[in-house]
């Protein structure tokens, strides 16, 4: 007989992979987002890759309720701020996978902000000069930035302005505080992540297209990007610890000829089987109906 351990070890790496914080705590109900690849490190069937990335991002996790603490346990320096920028009119995006654990028990990440890669860093500021002049959508409002404080006690009040646009020759530039990157961190929820998943991972990568954010899509289709969270960690909070990490991947895939034409039958399959079922259900209320006639007419003789 197998041994126990040796038995259990052989589902080890799959246990690895499910956040039990979702069977738990429950989804916010704005999460859509699932796994658009195999778990198992295969490419998604049906599909050419054209190119893929991955990359692994330390940060900090921390829930609500330590908000009040000083750092690095907590962010009291930023608490009034923070709880400004998470306001009642913003629906939650939730943890990871879109997992809410609800209350003060809800989820931020925490980043340096010269940790975040360029292509997320433009996005993110061109989405705050967007919202002065355009209808807000407020899915994008989840990654705040905010400076850190520059001397003992210091309280920040409100997140930090976007970098200025190039000025036109003879125009005027705004007046925006220039903060070093090594100032600023960034504050997020970890669902709010999957908005933007291929723009983390896409540094150097132009030619692949991984920093085409149109063709982002929720699943696989042909001449699409898609990515996910493959893996993330959690603070040792039972020894005052708060870092953690997590790892995305993203890829340029292309429907290949064997995939298109398996697609094609389904769908052949499918519409076939609706029709069935539609004709079914037309001829059972036609038999309806006619013994329904046929039953009125023996009444009136």
């Amino acid at each position: 007989m197998r041994s126990l351990p040796l038995y259990l070890s052989l589902f080890v790496p799959a246990l690895a992979g499910i956040n039990w914080d979702i069977y738990e705590h429950g989804v916010v109900p704005s999460f859509k987002w699932s796994r658009p690849f195999p778990d198992d490190g295969t490419d998604p069937g049906g599909f050419e890759v054209h190119c893929k990335a991955k990359k692994t991002f330390r940060a900090k996790m921390y829930k609500l309720s330590d908000l009040p603490e000083d750092p690095p346990t907590g962010l009291s320096p930023w608490r009034h701020a923070i709880e400004d920028f998470m306001d009642h009119t913003k629906e939650f995006m939730g943890s990871w996978d879109g997992v809410d654990h609800k209350g003060e028990n809800r989820e931020i990440v925490v980043m340096e902000y010269k940790d975040v890669p360029l292509e997320v860093r433009e996005w993110i500021e061109q989405q705050q000069r967007d919202k002065e002049t355009e209808k807000p959508n407020k899915k994008k409002w989840w990654f705040g930035v905010f400076e850190k404080p520059q001397e003992h006690g210091q309280r920040i009040i409100g997140t930090v302005n976007p970098t200025p646009t190039p000025v036109p020759q003879g125009g005027h530039a705004p007046d925006v505080k220039d903060i070093k990157l090594e100032d600023k961190i960034l504050v997020f929820p970890g669902g709010a992540i999957y908005e933007i998943l291929p723009l983390w991972v896409a540094g150097g990568s132009g030619a692949c297209e991984l920093n085409n954010l149109p063709k982002y899509k929720h699943q696989a289709i042909d001449h699409c990007v898609i990515a996910w969270v493959t893996d993330h960690t959690k603070p040792h909070r039972e020894n005052g610890k708060r870092d953690m990490e997590f790892t995305i991947e993203a890829m340029a895939v292309t429907e290949s000829e064997d995939g298109k034409r398996s697609r094609l039958m389904w769908e052949r399959l499918h519409r076939t089987i609706k029709r069935n079922d539609r004709k079914q259900q037309r001829e059972e209320r036609q038999k309806k109906k006619k013994e329904l006639e046929e039953g009125i007419v023996r009444d009136e003789l």
